[in-house]
């Protein structure tokens, strides 16, 4: 079944932003922001619906969870499923994957990490993580050494319980020695987005 997806086109943009958004949210809550992170609308955007409604109603869910953590065979799922649907929009739009750059917020960015350090994953041209870490999944291979200079930026809230800081950071360290070019920015917040993110994001996009 097709994703619901959110899409911002640009006449003549010749780069696409994908965009994937944290549990209980839904595809329009990172689209929100494109006008502000692409002010020179140099990005098509896609913003997908999660794969899981959540029982109460409310957003949705890349993946389900357990009391231990992501539940492994619904997250490798998620990450086979995005990266057909980032392959089709591509080849609909006539963009190479060295022209896409993946983002995602929590769950939204394990999953963008996961598709980027894949073993033998296409050349995405960057990556932006916020609050989020590297995927631990049993079953799911990573490789954080397949940087080859590409940007990544990842963005932590430092009172952020949920996925805390060290967490992120430490994705940032293991890509940097990968050979990513690496911006990982610490923020005043919790598990959340501010402007602040925003304005540094659209700064990184701007080179890209």
């Amino acid at each position: 079944m097709p994703l619901t997806t959110y899409r911002i086109d640009r006449d003549g943009a010749d780069r696409m932003l994908v965009l994937l958004h944290g549990w209980s949210a839904e595809q329009h809550h990172l689209a929100a922001y494109v006008p502000l992170v692409d002010p020179g609308e140099r990005y098509t955007a896609v913003a997908p619906r999660a794969l899981h409604d959540l029982p109460e109603g409310d957003g949705a869910s890349w993946y389900d969870r357990t009391p231990d953590g992501p539940d492994a065979a619904s997250f490798r799922h998620a990450v086979d499923t995005v990266a057909q649907y980032v392959d089709d929009e591509l080849e609909a739009a006539g963009i190479p994957h060295d022209r896409c750059v993946l983002g995602g917020f929590s769950q939204g960015g394990f999953v963008s990490l996961a598709l980027a350090l894949r073993p033998g994953a296409p050349n995405y041209a960057g990556v932006w993580a916020m609050c989020c870490a590297l995927p631990e999944i049993d079953g799911l291979d990573i490789d954080p050494t397949n940087g080859d200079g590409r940007p990544a930026l990842i963005q932590v809230g430092e009172h952020d319980r949920i996925i805390t800081p060290d967490r992120g950071l430490a994705a940032a360290a293991a890509m940097r020695d990968g050979g990513w070019s690496v911006t990982d920015v610490e923020y005043d917040m919790a598990h959340s987005q501010t402007i602040e993110m925003m304005v540094d994001a659209r700064a990184w996009l701007a080179a890209i």
